[in-house]
């Protein structure tokens, strides 16, 4: 009889850590492979060769350093499954253990042991040409942004210490961009200036000149959007509260939505779906629960914008909370909720859009042919 087990990989840069746990829990074997072709070939044939049925295979960082592992994987048949690092980093925490790449990986093996509702590693395992220019779009415009809030925050220390004559003049707002215009405005700086006063002068009308670039080029990347979204058959704008960057955020982050099989799972993934916190309810249902502080925050936290626009001017969704306040929720309890109808709408809106895209990719190929 064939034991069964399962493997967790701990994937960096240079190299991938396996461990093979058990169902029992104990540790089989861990050993680390270089992430080249042989060694993800190697790292293979251990998984297909061990003398074990592998039943499910965790990787940390699914999208990211271990994407060339997950594909190899997937590719070789084995069921792949996504292990988000906070959860191994509890688990350690908890424990106190040690961190190498060999416990990371055992964490990760155990984590893919306890929890058999995971899921699917990656985010699309065969993604068409227009999501990946939209992922690379996603990742150039966020660096952008990044750069623009260190500039505005180092030009907000130099500001405050001009000379009192030119404080006086800037606008009272917090905003460091208004008072940079202001200040390229003004017709006469001159007074009790000095030597440093006159380099800060420079300093943030460079800045300025520098915002003002990555603001426009912010807006070259912004307008490509829409064409994506159109080519990958998106529908997400039709949400109320959904702009083209917050749907392209969306299909960035989940993916393949098919990956998620019910709405529970992406509201589990997400973080959304609310953890119960309660005692004395006996064998019926918890009586209170609390946000889930695990799940992809990305997502969470564009879920948490769409709710906070709704329920200023979307009457339907003001219509949702008021009939929850009726039920004697509490005001976060309320959100939660809405934030989980806003999960379960856009997810049959990505099943929706998958479907037709493949569709009528399977009508052009039919015609072709």
């Amino acid at each position: 009889m064939t034991a069964h087990a399962v493997a967790g990989i701990d994937p960096h840069k240079h190299t991938a850590t396996v461990a093979i746990v058990d169902v029992l829990g104990v540790l089989v074997t861990s050993l680390s492979f270089p992430v080249t072709r042989s060694g993800i070939d190697a790292l293979t044939a251990l998984l297909t060769d061990s003398g074990l049925t592998i039943d499910r295979i965790g990787v940390e960082g699914s999208g990211g350093l271990g994407r060339p592992v997950m594909l190899a994987l997937a590719a070789a048949g084995h069921d792949v499954r996504e292990v988000q690092a906070n959860r191994t980093a509890e688990r350690r925490k908890r424990r106190r253990r040690a961190k190498t790449d060999i416990d990371d990986a055992e964490a990760i093996a155990r984590e893919t042991l306890a929890d058999p509702e995971l899921p699917p590693a990656g985010k699309n395992h065969t993604p068409p040409p227009a999501a990946d220019q939209l992922a690379a779009i996603r990742d150039w415009r966020e660096s952008l942004v990044l750069q623009r809030v260190r500039l505005l925050n180092e030009a907000e220390s130099v500001l405050v210490s001009l000379p009192l004559h030119l404080r006086e003049q800037l606008p009272a707002s917090s905003r460091v961009a208004a008072s940079l215009r202001r200040l390229a405005q003004l017709d006469d700086i001159s007074g009790d200036m000095g030597a440093a006063d006159q380099v800060k002068l420079d300093r943030l009308a460079q800045t300025r000149a520098d915002v003002d670039s990555i603001a426009a080029r912010i807006k070259e990347l912004d307008a490509q959007v829409p064409t994506l979204l159109k080519a990958l058959g998106c529908t997400l704008t039709a949400i109320h509260g959904i702009g083209v960057v917050t749907a392209m955020t969306l299909l960035t982050e989940i993916g393949d939505a098919h990956r998620f099989t019910t709405e529970g799972r992406l509201a589990r993934w997400c973080g959304i779906a609310p953890v119960a916190l309660s005692s004395g309810e006996g064998d019926g249902p918890p009586r209170r629960h609390r946000l889930d502080l695990g799940g992809n925050r990305r997502v969470n936290s564009v879920l948490h914008i769409v709710h906070v626009t709704q329920a200023r001017c979307h009457p339907p969704a003001q219509a949702y909370m008021a009939k929850r306040e009726t039920e004697n929720k509490s005001k976060r309890a309320v959100r939660r909720s809405h934030k989980r109808q806003l999960a379960n709408v856009i997810i049959r809106h990505m099943w929706n859009d998958a479907d037709r895209l493949a569709q009528a990719s399977s009508t052009f190929s039919s015609t072709a042919a």
